[in-house]
């Protein structure tokens, strides 16, 4: 067997442990809780449990209630994204193809409704009296967040040999987004958005109103110029709202109906929703910024008709806070130097209780709720014998900061293996770019803490272009990729170096998404890496605006016209610096990746070799944008171990 095999095999077999230890060996396991809702009266809450089980390689979605008082948990079974009507006494929650409504004083069992197409979220009516349900048309695009590819279409629509085309300037017919109403009792359901409208994100605006998130067109890139309006379910009509400065997301409003709000900010993903808090006026559309103290907010609830709950981030903190309309004052309900929620700092609210699942990089998910005057309440932990492994072997993290060669601070997260240095550094790009790495379990992903168990240092910068510093500081990432964010990243280098904790010279990079850009960036312009793993990377932004099914991305970054040899289009792509490129490279993608299409990867690979420099292309077929399946991850993992193994030396496990 050749050593190239043997490497494999033997990190192949080690991140099999790895994972196997993570696990635990329990035959059932909540790991997290998503999609938190407290009931009206705050006495339960219903979320969706992320749970392993014996036998199944990839987790599985269940509903889930917990009483607040006494912590008492019950399983409800498959389905996700539960919802309280207002009476607290029915709750919905969805599955793949249906809505689910229990009655919860009834001996009589769940009634289930199909959905025409794919439901993405439901709300109840403030009365009880329907639900609004988000649905996808089988064929539209799922964001880049979740994996990117398409929504699955029934086998009795598929035929053979009938092609897909594209004609002109014509606008696709398929694969859009609507809001439609549902009755609870009878599971009848009418589409009340307007033919040729695409829905991204509803919200009811009293009884009468819907207050959306809306294109013209429902293509994943049409996202990014949507608009807030007013729907009238009745006539099917929508009444656009004055446009904000940056898109518009979070859409919310009163009980009553007489104020909304929304988050206005720049945004790079579809499902990763940052900005400054916004009230608007629903008869002329009027913006009023809301001053959160440099918070960017990233969830928000309406408390009655005069009050806001939000969280968000500033700086490396998660901040949650409540927003009194009437005096236009703030009131900081908590600090916390962990986090809540899934992607972003998220928050359920209701009579006063807040609840959100926060975890820290030592600290496991847990359920926790906050009751005004007293201190955080944990309701339940999700840690288990394979949680207690993950945290001894995983390292230990803390804050760091540095100064850019401009003078900006940048600040960032570094996870250090136990054991004295200097260690062999890799750094940790995240997505996006708007994003930010917080101080959560396991840093989100399995790299960090698999990598620590492997003797290396890993940081986690949050460079220009991340959330937690407001929007100045998104944008000047935004559009100057690879300018200041790379010398951000640099310096952060140098600054851990002159610690003496890390070496300088076996300083490895790997990033995701805009993530994996950084990293083949890096390598084409610096010597400063002895390895790279670039992970769904874009590497020539030319090909990118025309292959890509998000071109309103790059549109919004890049200056000048694709096609312009001068542009920022050409400037800024790895690709046409392949020749300069003398650090090895890992590049990896998925097949089914729409964001990203796996052939950026491909083409930056063949001119690397082309060029003689080192390179290793790795295309997952059954992925999209990010390996996800367990299968893949195992692989994708066990690669980068034994790539930066071999080329940074970290000298084993710990």
């Amino acid at each position: 067997m050749n050593t190239a095999s043997t490497s494999h095999t033997d990190a192949t077999a080690y991140v099999e442990e790895f994972f196997a230890r993570t696990r635990g060996g329990a035959d059932f396991v909540i790991t997290t809780a998503t999609d938190l809702d407290l009931a009206p009266d705050g006495g339960r809450i219903a979320f969706t449990a992320v749970v392993a089980t014996a036998g199944e390689p990839d987790p599985v979605r269940h509903i889930a209630v917990i009483d607040v008082a006494t912590s008492r948990l019950a399983h409800w079974g498959p389905g996700h994204a539960p919802r309280w009507d207002p009476s607290g006494s029915r709750l919905a929650w969805l599955t793949d193809k249906h809505i689910t409504v229990r009655e919860l004083d009834s001996d009589s069992r769940p009634r289930t409704f199909p959905v025409e197409g794919v439901p993405e979220y439901l709300l109840w009516r403030p009365d009880g009296s329907a639900l609004l349900v988000g649905v996808a048309e089988y064929g539209a695009a799922r964001s880049d967040v979740d994996g990117s590819g398409l929504m699955r279409v029934d086998a009795a629509e598929r035929q053979p040999g009938v092609p897909v085309v594209e004609a002109g300037r014509a606008r696709p017919r398929s694969g859009g987004r609507g809001v439609w109403l549902l009755d609870p009792a009878s599971g009848d359901g009418t589409r009340v958005s307007p033919p040729g409208a695409t829905v991204w994100q509803a919200a009811w605006a009293g009884g009468s109103s819907i207050l959306c998130v809306t294109s013209d067109e429902p293509s994943e890139s049409a996202w990014y110029g949507a608009e807030l309006a007013v729907l009238d379910p009745a006539t099917r009509t929508l009444r656009p709202l004055p446009s904000g400065d940056g898109q518009a997301a979070l859409p919310a409003a009163n009980p009553s109906g007489s104020r909304l709000s929304a988050v206005i900010g720049a945004m790079s993903d579809r499902g990763l929703y940052v900005g400054d808090l916004v009230l608007i006026d629903p008869d002329d559309g009027t913006y009023t910024a809301v001053a959160l103290g440099d918070v960017d907010v990233t969830s928000q609830h309406w408390e009655g008709d005069t009050t806001i709950v939000f969280a968000g981030m500033r700086g490396l903190d998660t901040v949650i806070g409540r927003y009194h309309v009437d005096t236009c004052t703030t009131e900081v309900l908590g600090v916390l130097e962990a986090t809540c929620g899934a992607m972003t700092p998220e928050i359920t609210v209701s009579s006063g209780i807040i609840a959100c699942t926060t975890s820290g990089y030592g600290s496991p998910p847990a359920l926790t709720v906050l009751e005004t005057g007293a201190a955080p309440r944990e309701l339940v932990s999700f840690a288990h014998d394979g949680t207690d492994y993950l945290a001894d072997v995983g390292g230990r993290i803390e804050r760091v900061a540095w100064e850019s060669p401009d003078g900006v601070t940048i600040e960032g997260l570094l996870v250090s293996p136990h054991g004295p240095g200097p260690h062999p550094l890799v750094i940790n790009i995240h997505g996006g770019p708007v994003w930010a790495w917080r101080d959560e379990w396991s840093m989100h992903y399995p790299h960090t803490p698999l990598l620590a168990s492997r003797g290396y240092a890993v940081l986690h910068p949050n460079m220009r272009g991340s959330l937690g510093r407001g929007q100045k500081f998104i944008r000047d990432g935004l559009h100057d990729m690879g300018g200041v964010d790379a010398a951000d990243v640099v310096a952060g280098i140098d600054a851990l170096a002159a610690t003496g904790r890390v070496d300088p010279a076996r300083v490895g990079v790997t990033g995701n998404s805009y993530g994996g850009f950084l990293a083949a960036w890096l390598v084409a312009t610096t010597n400063r890496f002895a390895a790279a793993v670039a992970r769904s990377p874009v590497t020539d932004w030319v090909s990118q605006h025309y292959t890509s099914n998000i071109p309103g991305f790059d549109r919004m970054c890049l200056t000048g016209h694709p096609l312009d040899p001068q542009s920022s289009y050409r400037a800024r792509s790895p690709f046409y610096l392949a020749a300069h490129v003398r650090t090895p490279v890992l590049l990896i993608a998925g097949a089914h990746d729409l964001a990203t299409p796996p052939e950026q990867a491909s083409m930056f690979h063949r001119a690397l070799v082309e060029h003689g420099a080192d390179s290793t292309l790795v295309i997952y077929q059954d992925e999209g944008h990010g390996v996800r399946g367990s299968a893949a991850v195992v692989d994708q993992c066990a690669r980068m171990i034994g790539f930066l193994d071999e080329h940074l030396a970290a000298g084993g496990a710990q």
